[in-house]
């Protein structure tokens, strides 16, 4: 044991030489706050873009309102253009059906007047022949003549007011066709300019829904940033508030287990440090934030990590089975370094942990929290 506790002992005067100390903390803590202070110019930057796209989603948005109002004007018109054309319609199939019936009063008219026609004609003629008869006959041929005049007259009214009807009802089949195309005519258009109203509203959508996803993707770089700007000043503040001296008593445990070698430095051999029992290949974590100085095989010691903390602290973890870590890492606190492996003393998997300050090992049972 007197030879491996040299050998830690010369390990850690080796750090010593090397300069690891205090200055490795300052130089973390310039480190980490121009890391800072370049990470919160990058929330700038990102919550100026988030805003200008902000402004644009709004200001498409307004648009977007505008076009809808639009449309919903557009289609109000649309409604009514359409109960117009179809009360033009109605007009239509109701005037083609009076002038069905027209047509068949005059057919009856012209029916009526090749009967009258027909009976009247040989009498004409015969009147024709005799020019109207004797003398004597005068009076009687005068009344066949007035009753054939006024028979005529009132065919040719009759005739003449069929005739004016069924122009009317043409020209009001032509009106009623005239509207009802004018009617269409503004009906396609209403629909195109709904059509088109609707591509902008389509095209609009597109492009909210492209910011949308630029503004998620800035909002989660924004958080990513934040939760960054959260974690280096957890490590500033590490380094600048919290010392590990403000920690005894309290620091966590390196591994479960149970202590099995407890800290006897005026023992033969002496016993600088604490021994924990484990089932199986646990987790060994470090005690405290800090940096690692040392990750190598360590004759006696099997595979060791030495971890600074800072204030001239270090703690050392040996017998692992593996490491996790590398030389010059920094380290959080709970962080897991590397796994336990077999403790030679104990004859089973365990941990050999110390802490020193400069040299000079401390008892880890007093630093560490109770169970």
């Amino acid at each position: 044991m007197c030879s491996k506790t040299y050998l830690l002992t010369m390990a850690f005067a080796v750090l010593m030489l090397c300069g690891v100390s205090a200055a490795w903390a300052d130089s973390t803590v310039e480190r980490l706050k121009d890391e800072i202070q370049d990470t919160r110019q990058t929330v700038k930057q990102q919550k100026q873009e988030l805003l200008k796209l902000t402004r644009e989603e709004r200001s498409m948005f307004g648009e977007l309102a505008s076009i809808e109002d639009r449309i919903t004007s557009v289609e109000r018109d649309l409604f009514r253009q359409e109960d117009d054309l179809s009360g033009i319609m109605e007009d239509e199939q109701a005037a083609k059906a009076d002038q069905r019936v027209l047509e068949a009063e005059l057919a009856e008219i012209v029916d009526k007047l090749k009967d009258m026609l027909s009976r009247l004609w040989p009498v004409h003629s015969r009147k024709l022949e005799n020019r109207f008869g004797s003398l004597d006959d005068w009076a009687k041929a005068d009344r066949n003549f007035v009753w054939l005049a006024s028979l005529y007259k009132e065919t040719r009214v009759e005739l003449d007011k069929a005739q004016k009807k069924a122009d009317e009802i043409t020209a009001n089949l032509g009106t009623q066709k005239d509207l009802r195309m004018k009617a269409e005519s503004k009906l396609a258009e209403i629909n195109s300019t709904k059509d088109s109203l609707l591509e902008d509203k389509l095209s609009l959508l597109a492009g909210i829904k492209s910011i949308r996803a630029l503004k998620i993707n800035r909002e989660q770089e924004l958080k990513g940033l934040l939760e960054t700007i959260n974690k280096l000043n957890y490590r500033l503040k590490s380094l600048t508030s919290k010392k590990i001296a403000n920690f005894k008593g309290s620091l966590p445990r390196p591994c479960e287990g149970d202590t099995k070698v407890r800290f006897k430095p005026s023992a033969k051999p002496p016993v600088r440090g604490i021994g924990i029992q484990t089932t199986g290949n646990v987790d060994v974590k470090s005690i405290f934030w800090g940096k690692v100085v040392h990750n190598d095989t360590l004759r006696g010691f099997g595979r060791v990590v030495i971890i600074y903390h800072g204030y001239n602290y270090y703690s050392l973890y040996a017998y692992l089975a593996e490491s996790f870590v590398k030389t010059g890492q920094e380290v959080e606190k709970d962080e897991i370094i590397g796994k336990t492996g077999y403790y030679p003393n104990l004859k089973e998997t365990g941990l050999y942990f110390e802490l020193r300050f400069h040299q000079n090992p401390v008892n880890p049972q007093k630093w560490l929290a109770r169970n």
